[in-house]
C-alpha cells in the first residue's frame, strides 16, 4: 500500500516538475525522503496564486475593460456623426438634382421635406440647405447656369442642442437649354 502511494506521489511530483518547467521555473531535485516533503509543500504553493498576482491580473483586466468601453463609446459617436453627414449630404444632393432638372428654388423648397416636420433631419442638419443661383458660365461653348448648395451638419452630441459643423458646398451646373424649353411657372 505504501509502495503504491509512493509511486502515485512520485508521478504527481514528476507532473508538477513538467508544469513548472513549462512555466520556465527550474525543476526541483530530490535526493532523499526529507526533501520530498519539502518538495510537496513547494509544489502545493506553486499551484496557488499569491495576492499580488491576483491584484496584478485584476489591474490588467480593469485597464483592458476601460479601454474597450472607451473605444466602443468613441465608435458609437463616430457612427452617429457619419449617419448625420450622410443624411445631410443626401438632402443636399437631392436639392441639387431637382435644380438640375429645371425646378426653381421655390419649387424645390416646396418639394423637399421641411426640417420642422422631420425629426431625423432636425437632428442631422444645423439648418436647411441654401441653394443660391450664381448666374451663367460658358463651358466648351455651352452656356450653363450655375448654383451653389450649402448645407451644415449638426455635430452636437446632444440631439436637443445644435452645434454647427463644417459646411459642405456643392457646385451644380445645368444647361441653359433646360430653362429655355420649360414653360414659365404660373
Amino acid at each position: 500500500m505504501k509502495n503504491t502511494r509512493l509511486q502515485n506521489s512520485s508521478r504527481l511530483l514528476a507532473m508538477v516538475d513538467r508544469c513548472l518547467q513549462w512555466f520556465g521555473k527550474p525543476p526541483s531535485t530530490t535526493a532523499n525522503g526529507a526533501q520530498r516533503s519539502q518538495r510537496r509543500s513547494t509544489a502545493r504553493s506553486a499551484l496557488g496564486y499569491t495576492l499580488i498576482e491576483v491584484l496584478a491580473a485584476g489591474c490588467i483586466i480593469s485597464i483592458g475593460t476601460t479601454a474597450m468601453v472607451s473605444l466602443s463609446s468613441t465608435l458609437m459617436l463616430q457612427e452617429e456623426l457619419a449617419n448625420r453627414v450622410a443624411v445631410t449630404r443626401n438632402y443636399q444632393e437631392n436639392t441639387v438634382r431637382l435644380w438640375q432638372l429645371g425646378l426653381s428654388s421655390v419649387q424645390i423648397t416646396a418639394l423637399m421635406p421641411a426640417l420642422t416636420q422631420n425629426a431625423v433631419l432636425q437632428q442631422a442638419m444645423f439648418n436647411s440647405p441654401v441653394l443660391v443661383e450664381n448666374g451663367l458660365t460658358t463651358v466648351n461653348g455651352v452656356v450653363m447656369e450655375t448654383a451653389l448648395c450649402t448645407a451644415i451638419v449638426n455635430i452636437s452630441q446632444n440631439p436637443v442642442t445644435k452645434a454647427a459643423g463644417a459646411s459642405f458646398t456643392l457646385t451644380a451646373y445645368r444647361p441653359r437649354l433646360v430653362t429655355d424649353l420649360r414653360t414659365a411657372p404660373p
